[in-house]
């Protein structure tokens, strides 16, 4: 029996074994073969697609002859290298696509031949066709499993270009930003590079226009693009430039620009598409200042191109609308109607033509009426425009209904899986036991009891852990449905601001509501990290001397704006000296009872006192709020229980089961006193520590961000969190270098040589992690002292022991201003030897400051 059950384990054990190097040998076959396709990069990178960069007008006239000469030619390698290089080259329009489906299809076909080709044609004609993609494009699935194939990383930069067109279309423009931004990592030439801060600065101006990121962005492509070289890149980048330029009111500097780009575009060489958007954008310049003559005769001109594309006749009926306008005569104004008639022509095709752009057109009509002083056309416009704006808004609404409804799908059924898995244990178990008691009936009724005990014990078990699981699954969605609340109101804010101009009244109410609901979402967030923490077991308090002025100073700065605003008086006595405990669990014990004190009290007063008691202080916070009645008291600690879910709507109702778990963590006494009517009170037993020395009163402490010098590197992959970051670190008066990874961070940069006192990184990083990327800064830089703060939402608790063998202090997400601010002061200044900061770790205090030492010598 024992042999045989060795042998069973062995094969089990051998069998795990295979599957597992099954597994291993799938994933391994699946990650992309990283190869140089040197003849590739020469033909479609420096060739195709580097000409459209050149002179589009000329190789749009090359692309065509040999396209037309090889598609009767039997070699099929030429037929679909010259349709990559035609659709390269072809400008967006919809007449094409016959032309595409065809030599798509064709691609298809010979796809696994020709798997090169295959990428080629798709990437080029996903580009062409950016207005109205065809219905024979690759998905972005295939060309991503292309491009694995095939292998050169190179192609990830044309994987990345088919995400940007398609975010593009759906007006995706943070997407845009980010996927841009992305581009620069695979991209191997400068014309590329050139090319994606391009499409980043036109998406900052589609998504920020009053708002100048864009300036920056181009003034770095311009010193990419070689006038001669690649003359219509050169081009784009000063229409632009004359774009951002018009749109922060720089007038001069945008008629420079308009003067440097304008010979290049009345000769086509962008193309003729882009050459007439860029020539309307420079006659609505003229227009727009006094010179309505010349805008008339830069319209006159751009008729010559694209005159085919109904989104270009679009766009030049809107500017000689504008135009008219400015004019201002009989005449003027007869020529703008039949313009009027020919936009109302074209919005006929709502296929074409979405909310969006009826909204745009309707509102140029409007303005054009309303300048003649024909009121009742314009209010008729306007209406029309009102109408295309809320269908507009109504397919923005479906499609979130449809995403937040596809991820409470997710979430459901995820949930409905546990259940179900849950139940089959518990069945299996109970199959389980009936089998054992069968099996061992023949040798007595007293061993078959015990079986069956058994059975029914495990079952049972499984039952509980069934039901368990159903409470937590009550609780996990009771408490999503709180977190989405905030992030539904941001997201309806945000829409609202595009709407709300910067001067008015209405601007300061909707930024303070933006500020609410991050606020409300950040510490709901930071309770359900301390619940976990807490209930992990795995916390460790770091007891040590806590300064009370600087704890309830803490309070009061946090606290006392919110309790103002609702009537409140927040009293809090002052305290000198020391105690014994986690300065970051007596924060957050305090921190949970005055915002539950402030939450469910009306009028009155929220009052932290201080009163001496046998070997400690006891610290009370007390309401003067409506007080719980006896027979709840007992529920006010448990997990996800909100006695007054009205009143409590903006918490996850785990503030107090917080303050109970801190406090027997630390060994702080706690009690708690309410009657109704009267009030609530909650008491904290602190024992004092041994510095009791008095120290600065909290009145004296100015909490506000200084203005401060130092170098601090940054490195963060998101896009928008590292700008967002990078430009709070300077409003502080700090000098940073921010970069998506290490290796960007420590290339050379045109401000020369960087030596950071702080390196502050994020944990997740695509391709490699925050850890690894402390070692690598501290080892290229040969500062193993270098102060790091590492950032992360990742809750896994072995990530403290990491981070404290790396060196690095620890911080989660979401990460305030103020503490961030508080963070980044402690890491970059000496700490004092009498009172070292109880913010940091220990070792912390030891290495930053042997690394200034280290640097004070070189």
């Amino acid at each position: 029996m024992a042999m045989n059950a060795r042998l069973a384990k062995g094969m089990r054990t051998a069998g795990l074994i295979l599957l597992l190097a099954g597994h291993i040998c799938v994933h391994a076959t699946d990650r992309p073969v990283e190869r140089i396709d040197r003849e590739w990069r020469e033909r479609f990178v420096m060739g195709y697609f580097a000409d459209i960069f050149r002179n589009r007008g000329q190789a749009q006239k090359k692309a065509l002859a040999e396209f037309e000469a090889t598609r009767q030619s039997p070699d099929t390698r030429a037929r679909l290298r010259a349709a990559a290089r035609h659709f390269m080259a072809m400008e967006d329009d919809a007449d094409n696509c016959q032309v595409l489906d065809e030599s798509l299809s064709e691609a298809r076909a010979a796809g696994q031949a020709y798997p090169s080709e295959l990428f080629d044609v798709a990437v080029a004609a996903m580009i062409s066709a950016s207005g109205k993609p065809c219905r024979g494009l690759l998905s972005q699935a295939e060309i991503e499993t292309l491009a694995r194939g095939l292998g050169d990383p190179a192609r990830q930069y044309f994987v990345l270009e088919a995400r940007v067109q398609t975010a593009l279309r759906a007006n995706r423009f943070n997407e845009l930003i980010e996927l841009a931004a992305r581009q620069l990592d695979y991209a191997i030439t400068d014309s590329q590079r050139a090319y994606s801060l391009l499409a980043r600065a036109q998406a900052e101006l589609n998504a920020n226009p009053e708002i100048n990121h864009a300036d920056g962005l181009l003034q770095a492509a311009l010193k990419l693009t070689d006038t001669q070289a690649f003359e219509a890149l050169h081009l784009h980048v000063l229409g632009m430039l004359h774009r951002a330029a018009a749109s922060a009111h720089q007038t001069a500097a945008a008629r420079q620009y308009m003067q440097r780009a304008l010979p290049g575009m009345l000769n086509a060489v962008p193309g003729e598409r882009d050459s007439a958007f860029y020539l309307m954008l420079f006659a609505r310049h003229y227009a727009r200042h006094g010179e309505p003559q010349r805008a008339l005769e830069l319209l006159a001109r751009s008729r010559a191109f694209g005159m085919n594309s109904k989104q270009v006749s679009m766009s030049r009926s809107r500017t000689l609308l504008e135009t008219y306008a400015a004019l201002g005569t009989h005449n003027a104004y007869d020529s703008g109607v039949q313009v009027v008639r020919h936009m109302e022509s074209l919005l006929e095709d709502t296929a074409y033509f979405g909310p969006q752009s009826a909204k745009g057109a309707r509102q140029a009509i409007s303005t054009f009426f309303e300048k003649f002083g024909r009121y009742e056309a314009a209010l008729a416009a306007l209406k029309d425009a009102n109408r295309a704006s809320d269908a507009q808004q109504k397919v923005a609404n479906e499609k979130a209904r449809i995403e937040l409804q596809e991820k409470l799908n997710v979430a459901a059924k995820d949930k409905e899986n546990a259940e179900l898995k849950s139940l089959a244990e518990l069945q299996e178990a109970r199959q389980r036991g009936w089998i054992i008691a069968f099996a061992v009936s023949a040798c007595g009724v007293a061993c078959a009891a015990g079986a069956l005990t058994m059975a029914v014990r495990r079952g049972r078990r499984l039952a509980m852990v069934t039901a368990d699981l159903k409470q937590r699954s009550a609780m996990l969605t009771a408490a999503c449905h709180d977190l989405r609340q905030p992030v539904h109101a941001l997201g309806m804010l945000t829409e609202l601001g595009g709407d709300v101009q910067p001067s008015a009244p209405l601007f300061t109410d909707w930024l303070h509501s933006v500020r609410r609901s991050a606020a409300s979402l950040a510490e709901m967030l930071d309770e359900l990290m301390d619940l976990g923490r807490l209930d992990s077991g795995h916390y460790t308090p770091q007891l040590g001397d806590v300064s009370l002025p600087d704890v309830l100073h803490d309070v009061k700065l946090h606290f006392g704006n919110l309790a103002r605003r609702k009537g409140l008086t927040l009293e809090v006595s002052p305290v000198q000296g020391h105690v014994l405990s986690d300065r970051a669990l007596l924060r957050r014990i305090l921190f949970n009872l005055v915002s539950n004190g402030i939450r469910y009290t009306d009028t009155g007063f929220v009052r932290v006192d201080a009163h001496l008691v046998a070997n400690g202080l006891q610290l009370t916070v007390r309401d003067s709020g409506p007080g719980i009645p006896p027979e709840k008291l007992d529920d006010v600690f448990c997990d996800y229980v909100r006695l007054n879910p009205i009143k409590g709507g903006e918490g996850l109702g785990i503030g107090l089961p917080i303050v109970r778990r801190a406090a027997a963590l630390l060994g702080h006494e706690l009690t708690f006193a309410s009657s109704p009517g009267e009030g609530t009170a909650v008491s904290l037993q602190l024992p004092f520590s041994e510095a009791g020395a008095p120290e600065i009163p909290a009145a004296a402490i100015d909490a506000r961000p200084r203005s401060r010098s130092g170098h601090i590197a940054l490195i963060e992959d998101d896009v928008d969190v590292r700008d967002a970051m990078a430009a709070l670190l300077r409003s502080w008066g700090y000098t940073v270098r921010a970069a998506s990874d290490a290796g960007s961070l420590l290339a050379e940069s045109p401000a020369g040589p960087f030596t950071p006192d702080l390196l502050i990184t994020d944990l997740h990083l695509v391709g490699s992690n925050g850890l690894d990327a402390i070692a690598t800064v501290r080892e290229a830089l040969h500062a193993p002292d270098l102060p790091a703060l590492l950032v992360t939402g990742d809750l896994d608790t072995a990530l403290t022991a990491k981070a404290a063998i790396a060196r690095a202090y620890l911080a989660h997400k979401p990460l305030a201003p103020s503490k961030l601010n508080a963070l980044v002061k402690e890491l970059m200044s000496a700490p004092s030897a009498a009172a070292p900061s109880p913010s940091l770790p220990p070792s912390a205090h030891t290495w930053r400051e042997a690394f200034k030492k280290r640097k004070a010598r070189h």
